[in-house]
């Protein structure tokens, strides 16, 4: 049974890599901002299909609102679009490794809003996985430390995510996950529409039915059905066990670059992810498995 729901959570991981792979394709037919959003119209509507009666039962307050806004437009809006707009200039592996620090930085995030303790295990990870991310970077083009626009990006779609994550927990408190999930999403669509008019409309590339298809269902897979088979099995094998195959995604976007892109892996990302994956379990695994309760 347990082997059945690794199986079904490895196949969402690595759709969620192939997703880096996607969009480094895409973004050669359309810019970053019309792949975010036709993505996004996308979601949209098959959130909106298969869930439409626990939608419209859905009651939000007015703070509520404000605050779904908030994580629609950081966590949606600027997370997408960030996403994409790196892949135009960065490796899908750097990428995929920039945005595998979203645990550790949430743990930051959450040590400054919310005061959390952290142990010096988790900060000990934290300094091993950021010098891998440096590692990769310097990896660039054969280059000593290029830290160019993409990375900049990147490091943009794993704080808005890290953010994003922040006020989810908040949202979830007293509203279901389905409805925060479309409603951040719309939203975070919606607010994108208005710079269309700001971005080329003439495709770099022609696209053929194969690209249209190809952003259509990706979408569909990656951001909807993905999202909800994760969300109906990692309970079974327990959260601590679900967050370790995450771990997976940077190593599998690896994988699928070497063989689809026929990227060249360099022994310094090899190394570097290493160090990343090495300090994320440290930071997030162990410092969790030692943490000892806190009495007021």
């Amino acid at each position: 049974m347990k082997l059945k729901v690794y199986s079904i959570l490895i196949f969402c991981v690595t759709l969620w890599a192939s997703n880096f792979i996607i969009g480094a394709v895409l973004v050669n037919y359309w810019s970053a901002l019309h792949v975010t959003v036709y993505r996004l119209l996308c979601i949209c509507i098959f959130l909106g299909i298969i869930g439409f009666p626990i939608i419209r039962k859905a009651r939000i307050r007015p703070k509520q609102w404000s605050l779904l806004s908030i994580a629609a437009i950081l966590g949606v809006s600027v997370n997408h679009f960030s996403f994409f707009k790196s892949l135009e200039t960065t490796s899908p592996i750097t990428a995929a490794y920039i945005l595998a620090l979203t645990p550790i930085v949430t743990g930051m995030i959450n040590r400054l809003v919310r005061g959390e303790k952290k142990s010096w295990l988790f900060w000990l990870g934290s300094i091993i996985s950021f010098t891998g991310v440096g590692l990769i970077i310097s990896a660039k083009q054969g280059a000593t430390a290029q830290f160019g626009i993409g990375e900049v990006f990147s490091f943009c779609t794993m704080l808005s995510f890290a953010i994003f994550l922040v006020l989810l927990d908040i949202l979830r408190k007293e509203l279901d996950s389905f409805s925060v999930t479309f409603f951040t999403s719309l939203i975070g669509c919606l607010a994108l529409l208005p710079f269309l008019s700001f971005a080329p409309i003439v495709p770099k590339q022609n696209a053929a039915l194969p690209m249209i298809l190809l952003l259509i269902i990706s979408a569909i897979l990656v951001h909807g059905v993905s999202n909800l088979v994760w969300n109906a099995n990692q309970h079974k094998v327990g959260s601590t066990n679900a967050a370790i195959l995450l771990n997976l995604e940077p190593i599998i976007t690896m994988i699928l670059s070497a063989i689809i892109l026929h990227a060249i892996i360099q022994s310094s990302q090899i190394i570097g992810g290493l160090l990343v994956l090495t300090g994320i379990l440290i930071s997030v695994v162990l410092s969790e498995k030692i943490k000892k309760p806190s009495y007021p």
